[in-house]
């Protein structure tokens, strides 16, 4: 089995030309919240990491924040470039940061710690590049049977499937509890570390495979999907397509999604 990055960069590679459209739905509508967690306002300095396609980034620069978005995905880093002109975007890895000590106010993350093989490091280099009271805000998702759209697909699965699918070693993300020590170990502020569960809306059109988005736009829980039979697949697709329809008014599914916005400041 490959190691937990060669498995993210396959996948985001792969999701990349299609996330977009299919996935970013899910993450947009935390944006705002998280940059204004991370108290990103005129002047100020942001660094946007794994940005994906570059919508916090975009989001910040609006505000009139200088900011930079990093991805280890280079398909990902094309799209944001190609979505959002005058924003700088820069390929490299969150555990790794080529930037000086100290050069952002602020750094953020939408929805990238849980993916990454060693958040811990990241962390530690979060706190480095911060200058001294930055503060650094990310997003994760609640456990899955928390979440109603991973639910309806992980119980299909269940039901019709299997969900012992391989994974990379320790590619089980820590729980939020864990973050929050890792934070306090990275040398942020342990006074200053805390969790606040927030809901945001998922808008989809009545009649989405939302099995076929997961497939296509997702790392995790598209290995999941691509690890069934075929026949299981098609029963899996069958269960999630019914429970949509119940969840269809006036041709709009809405579906709520659930997630942590940590923060921690550096000393």
């Amino acid at each position: 089995m490959n190691s937990i990055r060669e498995f993210e960069y396959a996948g985001w590679q792969r999701a990349a030309p299609v996330y977009v459209s299919l996935f970013a739905g899910a993450t947009r509508p935390y944006v705002e919240s998280l940059l204004d967690a991370a108290h990103a306002s005129s002047g100020a300095k942001l660094l946007d990491v794994a940005c994906g396609p570059g919508f916090v980034a975009a989001k910040a620069r609006e505000r009139g924040v200088d900011a930079v978005g990093i991805d280890f995905s280079p398909e990902m880093i094309g799209v944001a470039r190609a979505l959002h002109a005058g924003v700088e975007y820069r390929l490299a890895d969150a555990d790794a940061l080529p930037f000086a000590d100290r050069s952002f106010h602020a750094v953020v993350a939408n929805f990238g710690l849980h993916h990454f093989e060693n958040p811990r490091k990241a962390l530690s280099e979060f706190q480095r590049v911060l200058q001294p009271r930055g503060r650094l805000a990310f997003t994760i998702w609640v456990n899955p049977q928390e979440n109603p759209a991973w639910k309806l697909i992980l119980d299909a699965v269940g039901q019709n499937g299997r969900l012992d699918v391989p994974m990379p070693a320790g590619g089980i993300a820590p729980s939020v509890e864990g973050f929050v020590d890792m934070a306090g170990d990275a040398g942020f502020r342990a006074d200053s570390v805390r969790a606040e569960r927030i809901e945001r809306i998922w808008q989809l059109p009545a009649g989405t495979d939302l099995v076929a988005l997961f497939e296509r736009s997702t790392v995790r829980t598209a290995a999941v999907l691509r690890g069934q039979s075929a026949e299981a697949l098609s029963a899996i697709r069958n269960q999630v397509a019914r429970e949509l329809r119940n969840r269809s008014i006036d041709g709009v599914i809405e579906m709520p999604t659930r997630a942590f916005l940590v923060v921690a400041d550096k000393h």
